[in-house]
């Protein structure tokens, strides 16, 4: 008999927790009882960090949504046309119908008179039937008359009252919107996985589906650590920093589309931290801690993820800036830790929390847009890491051209705030020469 669900289970341990740690230095020792020791940790490609948290990431359950809400979210089942559209045929300019066999051979100086038997608006269903010699005055969208296969434009006719005279005859078909030609009844229309835009909303509309069925956007949940972080509001005074993590993420979250978010701020004291994180694994669908994740002796928030069950799937990945990242799951769960450095917590979002965010929204599209840029100026690095340098890309002409900023370091946040644009610097390379052709990929501001 199962004694214990997962949530009371999960308090069990969260109360356990806070009567065995008192401080960060008891959490210091109980990281060395649990043997998180830094030889111990493997250091991993960026490429296989990512691959591992895609791999791990899958998407949420679905919701019916109503089309006037669906803005955003991603189709969770294919959409079939229910009918031919357009449902008749129709005309896609002011002009005149007519037959073409009446005036195939028309000219200016051998123009063909026809007779106007009538005037058909957009919306008008009223059946009428061409006879030879004659023509019907139709508006944009207007359903055709029978016999007509081919508008002739206003500037090819000459009117007289309830005649004209065609100067100069259309191929067959021209200027016709036939039946079903857009979208024939029972074809797929739109498939599993794609994002919602303001086109996609007016095409849901126009094929008569007032409701969706959508993937759920995630919930997520924020943990900004250290004793150093205040309020942006307060005076920095003593060593201490504003917590502009806690400002960057509400914000990157917002512009990625996820509505429903948690921010919290928690200083280095275990009993907080354990609560923090464990309240936010109830809460949340995706968890991101920033600060106390180091390999060094000082590291608070190993312990915690191992106390509440967190499975571990890395914790170092060779690039900079900054080595020390954490990803882990508890059920279906995804939480990752991050160095508490905002250049950082900001380059690490957009190239590996981003793509899991958009993963469990049903996303097809989950990495930035990448270009092929040419370098502006020489850039060096040791070998071994991967690096990701902030930049600003330009279109020149016909080639895309990318200038690196000079201040890199991980608390330069002047520089990321001017980005709009990463350049990757390969692992294996030492090198990258002005005039180069790199890998740059853009930020999602970079259209606004």
């Amino acid at each position: 008999m199962k004694l214990f669900g997962k949530k009371s289970t999960l308090y069990l341990i969260l109360i356990i927790s806070i009567l065995h740690f008192e401080n960060a230095t008891e959490i210091s020792k109980f990281r060395t009882n649990l043997k998180i020791r830094e030889n111990e940790i493997l250091m991993i490609s960026f490429q296989q960090a990512l691959e591992i948290v895609i791999e791990k990431t899958g998407t949420l359950r679905t919701e019916v949504m109503s089309v006037k809400q669906s803005l955003g979210y991603t189709l969770a089942k294919p959409i079939e046309t229910l009918e031919d559209h357009p449902l008749y045929d129709l005309s896609a300019i002011d002009g005149y119908a007519v037959r073409h066999s009446d005036i195939q051979t028309a000219n200016e100086d051998n123009p063909t008179t026809l007779r106007v038997i009538a005037k058909i608006t957009a919306g008008n269903h009223e059946k009428i039937q061409l006879k030879p010699g004659t023509a019907a005055l139709v508006m944009t969208g207007a359903m055709l008359p029978e016999g007509c296969d081919v508008v002739v434009p206003m500037q090819y006719v000459q009117a007289d009252g309830t005649q004209i005279k065609v100067l100069k005859s259309p191929e067959a078909g021209e200027n016709v919107r036939y039946k079903g030609s857009e979208l024939r009844r029972g074809n797929g229309a739109l498939e599993t996985g794609k994002y919602i835009t303001p086109g996609t909303v007016a095409m849901l509309a126009g094929l008569g589906y007032p409701s969706v069925h959508v993937y759920k956007k995630p919930r997520v949940a924020v943990v900004t650590t250290g004793d150093e972080l205040v309020d942006i509001s307060q005076p920095i005074t003593g060593g201490k920093v504003r917590d502009s993590n806690a400002f960057f993420l509400s914000s990157a979250l917002q512009k990625a589309g996820v509505e429903s978010h948690m921010i919290e701020r928690v200083p280095d004291e275990a009993k907080l931290l354990l609560y923090a994180v464990s309240k936010s694994i109830e809460s949340a669908d995706i968890i991101i801690v920033t600060g106390g994740i180091s390999v060094a002796e000082y590291n608070v928030m190993g312990p915690i993820f191992s106390q509440l069950g967190i499975e571990q799937h890395f914790w170092e990945i060779a690039i900079k800036p900054d080595k020390p990242v954490f990803f882990g799951t508890l059920d279906n769960k995804i939480i990752f830790g991050l160095p508490g450095n905002p250049v950082i917590v900001g380059m690490l979002f957009y190239e590996l929390v981003l793509p899991a965010i958009l993963t469990m929204m049903g996303r097809r599209a989950v990495y930035l847009q990448r270009v092929t840029a040419e370098l502006e100026s020489t850039l060096t690095k040791q070998p071994g890491r991967l690096e990701f340098i902030r930049g600003y890309l330009s279109w020149i002409g016909d080639y895309w051209s990318v200038v690196p900023f000079m201040k890199q370091e991980s608390h330069m946040m002047s520089t990321f705030a001017k980005a709009n644009c990463i350049i990757v610097f390969p692992e294996s390379k030492e090198r990258m020469e002005k005039g180069e052709k790199v890998d740059v990929h853009l930020l999602p501001w970079f259209y606004d």
